[in-house]
């Protein structure tokens, strides 16, 4: 059956030169961009985006073998509208994470030619944002792609889980986590700089975990907010929980021995969400995720768990969440 790959990753990552091994055909918005603008350092308005990636996909979906697809693509909604749209064309969906540390991936674009270096604004919000895949959802299947680890080698799953509960998360990850990453995690014990959090960022998260009862909580525990330390912005979080997320995707990806009873795609799935569950989880986003009633379950158990695992002046029956 013919296939496609959707690279995903920001500016810098390398999703160009690892579609270079793959020997397939390769359809990229950076070269349409340059075609029509010369340039990537500016021409990237709403409308300038819509013309370029019209273009893409008037080539890509005629095209009828399989290829290579190559954007940044770092939300699911749009990945699932391209999953869509190919599944309906007869394809099977590769999803081809080409991740690496947020400052190796602005290195490596400073390297590039200058009409194709961009902005660092762009590869901050994009890095931010990305989002964990979910299979049936917007691929069939997820292959991660990186000249970088997440974690030390040999990491040992109960090994990392016993540190952050008897030691916290900050021995854990300064333990375990690779160098290469570990510049992202040195907010993680500065305070939230918000009412709704008066305790530090790795005090919360150790609270989470001494409130969690069963190894699945306590894992998501674990993970659920490291993404915090990388998206703090003067008391604001915006895109913690889909840096969390890829966290927790690289995470499984790398740790040895996890126990059979640890399911990773649940895990990811409840970080992905644990913002929308303070909210309520609409029918939509359980329609557009496929989360199944269990799964739904899980997300609002440790949604107690992170609602309770703080200290606040705030009362508690006041909306926190907006």
């Amino acid at each position: 059956m013919k296939k496609a790959i959707i690279l995903v990753g920001v500016p810098g990552s390398g999703k160009s030169t690892y579609a270079k091994t793959l020997n397939m055909p390769h359809f990229s918005s950076d070269m349409i961009r340059l075609e029509l603008f010369g340039t990537l350092r500016t021409h990237h308005t709403e409308k300038d985006d819509q013309t370029v990636f019209n273009l893409l996909h008037d080539r890509v979906f005629s095209f009828g073998e399989s290829l290579i697809y190559d954007a940044t693509n770092i939300t699911r909604t749009l990945r699932e509208k391209l999953y869509k749209k190919f599944k309906s064309l007869g394809y099977d969906v590769e999803l081809h994470f080409v991740l690496e540390p947020l400052l190796f991936a602005k290195y490596q674009n400073e390297k590039r030619a200058f009409e194709k270096v961009v902005p660092f604004k762009i590869i901050n919000q994009m890095y931010k944002f990305m989002a964990a895949p979910r299979i049936g959802v917007d691929c069939d299947d997820v292959k991660i792609i990186s000249q970088s680890t997440f974690l030390n080698d040999n990491t040992n799953y109960n090994d990392f889980v016993k540190l952050a509960k008897t030691e916290g998360i900050k021995s854990a990850v300064t333990k375990y986590v690779s160098a290469a990453y570990l510049p992202e995690f040195k907010n993680l014990g500065e305070n939230h700089d918000t009412p709704y959090h008066l305790e530090d960022i790795d005090e919360h998260i150790n609270m989470c975990i001494n409130n969690s009862l069963d190894d699945l909580m306590l894992i998501v525990s674990i993970l659920h907010d490291l993404g915090k330390s990388q998206a703090k912005e003067n008391g604001h979080y915006k895109g913690h929980d889909m840096i969390s997320s890829m966290y927790a995707l690289r995470f499984f990806d790398e740790v040895k021995n996890i126990p059979k009873h640890i399911k990773k795609w649940d895990v990811i799935e409840i970080i992905f969400h644990h913002m929308n569950a303070h909210k309520g989880l609409s029918k939509k986003v359980i329609e557009d995720n496929d989360l199944e009633p269990y799964l739904v379950d899980l997300i609002y158990k440790f949604n107690a768990i992170d609602e309770v695992s703080r200290i606040t002046n705030i009362p508690r029956d006041k909306k926190i969440y907006k």
